[in-house]
């Protein structure tokens, strides 16, 4: 069997003095110890490569100039690995073809001849190193091939933090305040924004130096935007904010305990932050009755009797006033400033009243809104 020392400097002189004719001139060599008993008679020899091919001879020291031929497989090539090993027979002897692969890294595309290994095995042969960040393809436990194509993409984070200002949007209220033609075309500043100011951290990703996408990874509000609110008309839009059963043509869909039609309704205003006589804080959706008509606490719908272009919208029962008591009116409708009960001065409306299990429904939700109603005309 060859030593490994003879091989390796086969392997050498053939770089020297060209590798066919030097890796030839190694099996000659063993070929000539492994026969060196030539009066002893003949030796089976076997050549074989990883590409299938396979070839046996009997030969003799005259025959050993000719093994290639006796053989029929190609001698190694310049970058092939030979190996040897004697057998009961006689020698045996393994080639290892070499194949070409292409490595592609830090900006420049190599090719090079391996016999086998995985990627790792050919980028560690190339001095190329990579980290967990780096992107390799295949991956480095994949077996290299003939043809294959290794790519190294070299990736790198960077993070920076910034503050950015947020500005300030407008929200829109849509309403029928304004339902009468002459006031149709009226907005209402309700409340003035400002803008808001933000940490923000972004990942920036490169790839081999450039740089490929920026990504926001975390966000602080250092102080928060607050909208700019303007009130609108639109037609049926509600004027209260609370809630209850889904509106089909124009009333309830369910739950109606009583029908008032084209009642006298008038609009006041007390301020925000009144109570009712009910002990109800009033804001839009509070309404004032009739105790004895119209039980405080009560869940209605309110909207106009001519149409839907005015709708009050689902109101509590909270207040009272002469005006109901002697008949003047049948609801006084509030409204958080003056300056919409005056244009709201009279309208006459349809009334439905909820029983108590479909108002109880609706109850903790409304609680909710009313407590969440901290700004005046909104």
């Amino acid at each position: 069997m060859l030593s490994v020392k003879m091989r390796e400097h086969l392997r050498r002189r053939a770089e020297v003095y060209g590798v066919k004719l030097g890796v030839l001139a190694g099996i000659l060599l063993a070929l000539c110890g492994a026969v060196g008993w030539t009066a002893r008679g003949t030796r089976v020899v076997e050549i074989s490569d990883n590409e299938g091919a396979f070839g046996r001879a009997i030969l003799s020291a005259a025959d050993v100039q000719d093994i290639w031929t006796r053989t029929g497989v190609a001698p190694p090539g310049e970058y092939d690995e030979l190996s040897a090993e004697t057998t009961p027979q006689g020698e045996s002897y393994r080639i290892l073809r070499a194949y070409p692969v292409t490595v592609t890294a830090d900006g420049a595309t190599t090719e090079k001849m391996i016999t086998g290994g995985t990627v790792d095995e050919l980028l560690a042969q190339m001095g190329i190193t990579y980290d967990a960040d780096d992107e390799l393809t295949p991956a480095g436990t994949e077996p290299t091939a003939k043809g294959t194509a290794v790519t190294l993409r070299r990736i790198e984070y960077r993070e920076y933090t910034q503050e950015e200002t947020i500005p300030v949007e407008t929200e829109y209220l849509d309403t029928s305040i304004y339902f009468r033609r002459r006031f149709q075309g009226i907005t209402r500043q309700v409340r003035t924004g400002h803008d808001g100011k933000d940490s923000v951290t972004y990942r920036e990703r490169y790839v081999d130096g450039e740089l490929e996408s920026t990504a926001e990874i975390a966000r602080e509000t250092l102080e928060p935007m607050l909208t700019t609110v303007i009130k609108r008309y639109q037609s049926g839009a509600p004027v209260s904010h609370f809630v209850g059963p889904e509106i089909v043509n124009g009333s309830p869909a369910e739950g109606i305990a009583a029908v008032y039609s084209n009642c006298r309704a008038t609009g006041y205003s007390a301020g925000f932050g009144v109570w009712g006589a009910s002990g109800r804080r009033l804001t839009y959706g509070t309404v004032a009755i009739d105790p004895n008509i119209i039980p405080y606490g009560s869940l209605m719908y309110i909207r106009a009797h001519s149409g839907e272009n005015f709708v009050y919208g689902y109101a509590y029962a909270a207040d009272t006033g002469i005006a109901m008591m002697d008949g003047r009116a049948f609801v006084d409708l509030y409204y958080e400033t003056y300056d919409e009960s005056v244009k709201n001065e009279v309208v006459y409306v349809d009334i439905y009243v909820l029983d108590k299990a479909t108002a109880a429904r609706y109850k903790e939700q409304n609680d909710a809104l009313l407590a969440a109603d901290h700004t005046v005309g909104m």
